[in-house]
């Protein structure tokens, strides 16, 4: 075995990794998706290929590159169209609200009230009473927001135009009810880049025709 060969093998293949989870973002490393999780493994794959076989060296970076771009053009499509994101990454889904354990939810995303604790005692939390919101993200970790911090619930009720009806339910708000109010302002939903509700108190950023690359919140009682 010609090992200064390999070992440059290996080398190339390290640094085309880097390149690649540059390329790719801090996103990849820190909070891995599922859809993350499958491109990484496929790349890894692909490039251990590079270094068991000669031969394949050069498609093995081809296919690595170009693997990379299809996951650019996806990232684009799930940043543009909430439909598609939805499909792919899923949603965050709530645990707990105000001490209270949401049992279905849990049963749905198979998480075990170990799995709770876990994370509790990683937040240096004692005890689920002390608990105001927490939400299980698509990454697979938990958000937790203690009571002693935060009073209210605010949470996300637009996003990209898209209404998030499980946060409406949280916040005991009816879906029709909530697109009346805003027909009432004639404030198209799908323009709102994201929307945030406490009571009757939305705070949102409003696309319209400003093409400026900073929008600025706005407010808006929905009596």
């Amino acid at each position: 075995m010609n090992y200064g060969l390999l070992l440059l093998k290996i080398s190339a293949v390290y640094f085309c990794l880097i390149l690649v989870l540059r390329i790719l973002g801090k996103r990849e490393v820190g909070q891995l998706s599922i859809f993350d999780l499958v491109v990484l493994l496929i790349i890894a794959d692909i490039a251990s290929l590079g270094i068991d076989n000669d031969s394949f060296i050069l498609p093995s970076y081809f296919c690595v590159f170009m693997l990379v771009i299809l996951q650019k053009l996806l990232s684009f499509l799930l940043i543009k169209v909430s439909f598609f994101r939805s499909l792919i990454d899923g949603s965050p889904t709530t645990i707990v609200v105000d001490g209270k354990l949401l049992i279905k939810n849990m049963k749905k995303e198979n998480y075990t009230i170990d799995d709770l604790i876990s994370q509790m005692r990683l937040e240096h939390i004692m005890d689920i009473d002390e608990i105001k919101l927490a939400i299980l993200e698509t990454n697979g970790t938990l958000s937790i927001f203690r009571k002693e911090k935060f009073y209210t619930i605010k949470v996300p009720v637009i996003i990209s135009g898209k209404i998030v009806k499980e946060s409406l339910s949280l916040l005991n708000w009816d879906y029709d009810t909530f697109v009346k109010k805003l027909e009432k302002y004639k404030l198209p939903y799908k323009k709102i880049i994201y929307a945030s509700l406490y009571d009757h108190m939305l705070f949102y950023f409003y696309r319209g025709e400003n093409k400026s690359k900073e929008l600025e919140g706005h407010k808006l009682q929905l009596i």
